[in-house]
């Protein structure tokens, strides 16, 4: 059922009709409306007709364009329903819960469409809206809408499981929370990032790819215990190292990440000078972990004669190198801040993500969801 008229049926016209049509919705434009008629005649298979045929028709116009008082004042003396914006119509016209998101999500990417006279579709995958009844929203524990730290495109957070740190996830990069609170204390605790030497341990997922191609001076390493520490694996970017033992020389990395690492190291007490070395002064190791607060670090392992040993039932986390996954060694408490400053010199702090608005908007929401920026003093 055709059901609305978008006045200006130029570059704007066009974007919106792009809107619909990449959701199969273009059937839903009425017309275009625009003093140019005979010239444009029709975008797509929708008709462009002059104001004056269409203002007593008294379907709902969108006005495409800001702040267009002219318009609305005729539309508003003719006793016609009109909106500034695709958004409260979407609200109030879509019934649909899955057409609704479709053009809601394809709409948040038209952002400057809105208010100036060149719309702009950006980020959008068009695959997403020929698949998305495979997504299963109606089945979703969570569903929000907002603006992925790691993509930075305008997205959907989605997750068919109730724990949200390793099922809630971006739409479009599939990033997981730990990865946006890391990209977003990365860029708000180091901004110049993309300039600097970054080293990031066992990598993996979307801020993986992010780094790669955004960082120029990027480099990554992994560790088997087969080969020889310092061994590159793919060119001088990735190299083979123990975290209790790198090959780097002292001082060489602006940053150093770690991302759910340092629960499975065998000998803390000796991982964490060694990322201390090499920093520079001023270098900040920023990683994830999961923190138990209110109780002390327990360890699940000891170490004898350079083997370790369970103390505790094992539990094996995903590891990229190995599909047996990785053991973890310990739980930590926030007790373990004391073992970095006080022992290796460094100054930390904890940032967490408590709910806000921003937050949920940035997908961050989760257990566990703390990333520890630890700084070299």
């Amino acid at each position: 059922m055709n059901q609305i008229i978008i006045y200006g049926a130029g570059n704007i016209g066009i974007k919106y009709y792009e809107v619909f049509q990449r959701c199969g919705m273009e059937d839903m434009i009425y017309a275009f409306c625009d003093r140019n008629y005979m010239e444009i005649k029709k975008i797509g298979e929708v008709p462009v007709y002059p104001y004056e045929e269409l203002e007593a028709l008294n379907i709902p116009f969108i006005i495409a364009m800001a702040m267009h008082e002219e318009v609305c004042e005729q539309l508003e003396n003719a006793g016609n329903i009109y909106y500034v914006n695709l958004e409260k119509w979407i609200q109030d016209y879509i019934k649909n819960d899955m057409d609704r998101i479709k053009l809601q999500i394809v709409y948040s990417n038209l952002k400057t469409g809105e208010c100036e006279s060149e719309g702009i579709l950006n980020n959008l995958d068009k695959g997403i809206f020929e698949n998305i009844n495979a997504l299963k929203l109606d089945k979703a524990v969570k569903i929000y809408g907002g603006t992925c730290p790691c993509c930075k495109k305008n997205t959907l957070f989605i997750s068919h499981h109730y724990w949200l740190r390793d099922h809630y996830k971006c739409l479009f990069c599939k990033s997981i929370p730990r990865q946006r609170a890391l990209m977003k204390v990365l860029e708000t605790e180091v901004p110049a990032w993309r300039n600097l030497r970054i080293h990031e341990s066992s990598p993996s997922g979307p801020t993986f790819h992010v780094l790669k191609q955004q960082c120029s001076q990027y480099t990554y390493s992994y560790w088997y215990e087969e080969k020889a520490l310092g061994e590159s694996l793919e060119g001088d970017i990735v190299t083979n190292q123990n975290l209790e033992n790198m090959i780097f020389e002292d001082n060489v990395f602006d940053v150093f990440l770690t991302q759910d690492v340092l629960e499975h190291v065998n000998e803390p007490d000796k991982v964490f000078p060694e990322i201390a070395r090499v920093l520079k002064k001023g270098g900040v190791h920023i990683f994830t972990t999961p923190l138990y607060p209110f109780r002390k670090t327990i360890s699940r392992i000891q170490m004898e004669r350079g083997k370790r040993e369970c103390v505790l039932p094992p539990i094996y986390h995903m590891n990229p190198v190995d599909q047996n996954g990785s053991l973890v060694t310990y739980e930590w408490g926030y007790d373990f801040l004391d073992l970095i400053d006080k022992n290796v010199g460094m100054e930390s702090k904890i940032i967490e993500f408590p709910n806000s608005k921003e937050n949920f908007e940035n997908g961050l929401e989760a257990d566990f969801l703390q990333v520890i920026v630890s700084k070299k003093i």
